[in-house]
């Protein structure tokens, strides 16, 4: 934007065109009567100091500083290149260096706390013998309805040693086939007490047990 000093000398001076060219058309008049008034000249004159103002207050050109790069080749911030980090080894990756990163999926004190809630579903798992052998198939649904989610995210999370995007969730890997058969053998102890069938949901818990007792020696638990 221009200064307000210089843009208000430059209005005062087109004022004072435009009324001498007023004044002067005016005595033009009084001199010859029953002319028509020559108005061309006027607007003439009009758009000539109205094209000084603009041009006079219009900023000067800053290409001078404009900086300018194609692919990152060049110092235009601009580009969506340049934009990256200057340490980041991948040109492509948008992030910090990995090295700066603060999340880091193998840090004991994650695997500490999956481990601690996962202590806790396990303890709720032994409350479920007695409610299958005194046939309370809404006990048994309720208690595992609540547990299964929780307990499988975070199970998940200790297999994989990691989130997803960072640990391993290969479900072909023999700790993966471990949890996945634990899973499955749980859900359909679920299952039968739903169905009111207590003497196979009986039969299922132990093999889950079991399952469960395979998958904390394959992930070290």
């Amino acid at each position: 934007m221009a200064p307000r000093a210089p843009l208000l000398a430059t209005c005062i001076a087109a004022a004072g065109v435009i009324g001498t060219v007023h004044l002067l058309a005016g005595e033009r008049q009084a001199e010859v009567s029953f002319v028509t008034p020559n108005l061309r000249g006027e607007a003439a004159a009009a758009l000539a100091a109205a094209v000084l103002v603009g041009s006079l207050a219009m900023p000067a050109p800053a290409s001078a500083g404009l900086k300018y790069s194609v692919f990152g080749f060049g110092e235009g911030t601009s580009d969506a290149y340049n934009q990256i980090d200057a340490d980041q080894p991948n040109p492509y990756n948008v992030f910090s260096n990995p090295k700066d990163k603060i999340y880091v999926q193998d840090n004991p004190e994650y695997i500490a706390k999956k481990k601690a809630s996962c202590d806790e579903s396990f303890k709720r798992l032994q409350e479920l013998p007695p409610l299958i052998k005194t046939r309370q198939a809404e006990n048994v649904k309720s208690l595992l309805t609540l547990q299964l989610g929780s307990l499988r995210s975070n199970m998940e999370y200790i297999t994989a040693n990691g989130s997803p995007g960072y640990g391993d969730y290969d479900q072909s890997g023999p700790k993966w086939v471990k949890a996945n058969k634990f899973f499955q053998k749980i859900v359909d102890v679920k299952v039968a007490a739903e169905s009111k069938t207590f003497d196979l949901a009986a039969d299922e818990y132990p093999k889950a047990m079991a399952a469960l007792a395979e998958w904390k020696a394959a992930v070290k638990y």
